[in-house]
């Protein structure tokens, strides 16, 4: 009896009690490597953070790599798919396959199965690596197949084939994205039921992505934590990071609590009721939406970058308050319960989650929006908007949507007076596209979210009632815009010397920008050299004027002047994008414009890469640097009515190089305004003339 006391003691002593009844942990790491491993070795680096990690046996890391078609970890081949186990500081291959696409959801499905037969765990975390596009680009462009991604309902398929989604409990503790721009509310929706937290990006995330060393490490010495509390140390680690590599300049990462997606849908859906209302009350208002989404803060959505078309849902919710009263305050409040955790860096402000708007017009980027089955009732004002839907195919969605949120109010209204279970109701997508939204259980949530002065399902039910009704008997599309008309609009000078662009309020109706272009001009060099697009003028949109507030300085690079697109704008920051080559290789630099300290900072560059791909690395300049400007010309006797991208100036970078508005010195000038319109088209005013001559600037009209 003495000897088995013994031995018992010496079992525990061996195996502490927590450690045997400890819950286990699975991280599952899709490790899509593409050009960002090819080049840079970006993944390869990221499991050198994780080899630098000891975790219990509790805790365990399987790994698929592929994607790439080269590798710079020893062992990993890029002519297969590998599945490695990561366990006591070594990286074991568990299997190899043959070659397959990444971004399909076969393959993705192919290691969801694996990894439920042969590592299942009590608590699993998912993790997806590579670029990212948005709702609409999805996530790991697999570089061996033409770049081809998983878009979010093949993700949605490929879960559903290896689990049953559950708002109860989900199968996974918390799915990741170590990409691009994923945290959009089409993102968070497909993930419904499948995971209890999302944590991913609302802007292109520098090349450092996640730390691993820190946030796996710190489960692996606490593995009793949850995921929230994991969620809030990958942001902080992410974030330490980039702070570290210096890349935090506009750094995102958000924690969503998906169990609190079922307000946020019904809120902004509701919300989406009050703009149809809005716009079929008065189309002018689509002008009013398209000017807040632009001065909002959004992520790639410009000609030079190319169009993501994602926006920070809070901030263009917060710019539409003063015009969509009823059901701005309760989205909000929604939102901030959804986002339970954010980190950003100092030229970001954002909420946590984007949503979708057309900056681009495209009829490919809507398609791939309903694709997404994240049916929206601001997708179908946008589908409006653009001319996409008739009356029927609008009325129809549209019905849906708000007779299952009324369904759901009124019988989570009568579930709370009975104390039963009220049912929700059936989704307005199609199960094959989405995940089943479960509206139930709203009163004791929305009881807490009374800033708005609505606090039972109730009365949101009747304000959505009415909204409905409204919007359905007068819905109907916008008309195919022509702008053509403002082509070559006229521009006078005024006493004053400024160009001046009198449209007046009719003409602005369906309007959402107005900036300007400015162009080097000389008749003896037969050149014209376009510097680039900005919108420093003095604006009123009541009446319809704009005014230059030109004052002979441009943005230039250690000397060089420079082609600067504008592609977000705000009260406190300009963000621009500047073409360069850099070490030859074309890139643009990301530049911020800080108001309050009046001057520019660069962030970094980042490869200007095929088929609208947002590039993760984010590459620091340095000393020794080779830059050439880009700029775009034409001639002006030539018959071409394009620019041509041109390289103009190179140079070596020193010690201290320096991006500033310099003194363009005399010369001529071009100026014209360029006006876009809510479907994305656009028109140039005439062209002035500005001579500077020993300071003095003259503006004219061009002969």
């Amino acid at each position: 009896m003495k000897h088995i006391f013994l031995i018992c003691i010496l079992f525990l002593l061996m195996h502490p009690v927590s450690a045997l009844s400890a819950e286990t942990w699975g991280v599952y790491w899709y490790l899509c490597g593409s050009d960002l491993e090819t080049l840079g070795g970006a993944a390869s680096a990221d499991l050198e953070e994780l080899l630098k990690t000891r975790l219990p046996d509790n805790v365990v890391v399987v790994i698929q790599t592929g994607g790439a078609r080269r590798w710079h970890h020893s062992g990993i081949s890029s002519q297969h798919i590998g599945r490695y186990v990561y366990r006591d500081g070594e990286l074991e291959q568990s299997g190899r396959l043959p070659q397959a696409n990444m971004g399909d959801g076969e393959t993705l499905a192919s290691f969801l199965a694996f990894c439920k037969e042969n590592y299942p765990a009590d608590h699993q975390v998912f993790v997806f690596w590579n670029h990212g596009g948005g709702s609409i680009g999805g996530v790991a462009n697999d570089e061996n197949f033409n770049n081809d991604a998983l878009s979010l309902k093949e993700i949605r398929q490929a879960f559903e084939k290896i689990y049953t989604p559950s708002s109860a409990k989900p199968p996974f503790e918390l799915i990741g994205f170590d990409t691009c721009l994923m945290a959009t509310l089409d993102t968070a929706n497909t993930l419904s039921g499948l995971a209890q937290y999302m944590v991913a990006s609302q802007e292109l995330e520098p090349g450092n992505g996640w730390e691993y060393t820190g946030w796996v490490g710190a489960l692996g010495a606490n593995p009793s934590m949850n995921g929230a509390e994991l969620g809030k140390i990958i942001c902080d680690t992410y974030m330490e990071g980039c702070r570290r590599e210096g890349t935090e300049g506009s750094a995102t990462l958000s924690l969503v609590d998906l169990g609190k997606l079922p307000v946020l849908n019904m809120t902004y859906n509701a919300l989406g009721l009050e703009a149809v209302v809005k716009v079929m009350e008065n189309e002018s208002f689509y002008a009013a939406y398209g000017r807040q989404a632009k001065s909002a803060e959004n992520y790639m959505n410009s000609r030079t970058e190319g169009f993501t078309n994602m926006v920070d849902i809070g901030s263009l919710v917060r710019n539409l308050k003063w015009e969509l009263p009823e059901f701005t305050q309760l989205m909000l409040d929604a939102l901030d319960e959804a986002v339970i955790y954010k980190v950003s860096g100092p030229y970001r402000n954002p909420s946590g989650i984007s949503c979708y708007y057309p900056f681009d017009g495209n009829s490919d980027g809507f398609k791939a929006m309903m694709d997404t089955g994240n049916v929206t009732s601001f997708l179908i004002l946008n589908g409006l908007q653009l001319g996409f839907f008739d009356t029927d195919k609008a009325i129809a969605y549209l019905e849906r949507i708000s007779d299952e949120i009324s369904a759901a109010l009124e019988a989570d209204e009568e579930g709370s007076e009975d104390n039963g279970p009220a049912t929700p109701p059936s989704p307005s997508q199609s199960s094959e596209t989405l995940p089943q939204y479960d509206y139930s259980a709203l009163a004791g949530i929305l009881s807490g979210l009374s800033s708005s002065g609505t606090t039972t399902p109730a009365d949101i039910a009747v304000l959505i009632g009415q909204a409905s009704s409204t919007a359905l008997t007068s819905i109907e599309s916008l008309r195919k815009l022509d702008i053509s008309s403002l082509e070559d609009f006229e521009v006078t000078i005024t006493d004053e010397g400024n160009a001046r662009l009198a449209l007046g309020p009719e003409r602005i109706r369906f309007l959402d920008s107005v900036c300007f272009y400015l162009a080097y001009y000389s008749l003896e060099d037969d050149l014209i050299l376009l510097l680039g697009k900005d919108s420093d003028m003095d604006a009123d949109w009541d009446t319809g004027i704009f005014q230059d507030n030109f004052q002979g300085v441009w943005a230039a690079f250690d000397g060089h002047l420079v082609y600067l697109d504008i592609v977000n704008e705000s009260d406190r920051f300009n963000h621009y994008a500047v073409p360069i080559k850099l070490n030859g290789v074309l890139c643009n630099l990301v530049v911020v414009y800080d108001f309050d300290k009046e001057g520019y900072r660069i962030l970094g560059a980042r490869r200007i890469l095929e088929n609208n791909i947002a590039d993760k690395a984010l590459i620091q300049l340095k000393p020794g640097d080779n830059v050439t400007t880009v700029l775009k010309a034409m001639s002006i006797s030539g018959d071409d009515d394009e620019f041509q991208d041109v390289e103009v100036d190179e140079f070596t970078l020193g010690e201290h190089s320096v991006f500033e508005d310099i003194n363009m010195g005399d010369g001529t000038f071009m100026f014209m305004f360029e006006m876009t319109d809510v479907q994305n088209n656009s028109a140039t005013s005439q062209a002035v003339t500005i001579e500077v001559k020993d300071g003095e600037i003259f503006l004219s009209d061009i002969e």
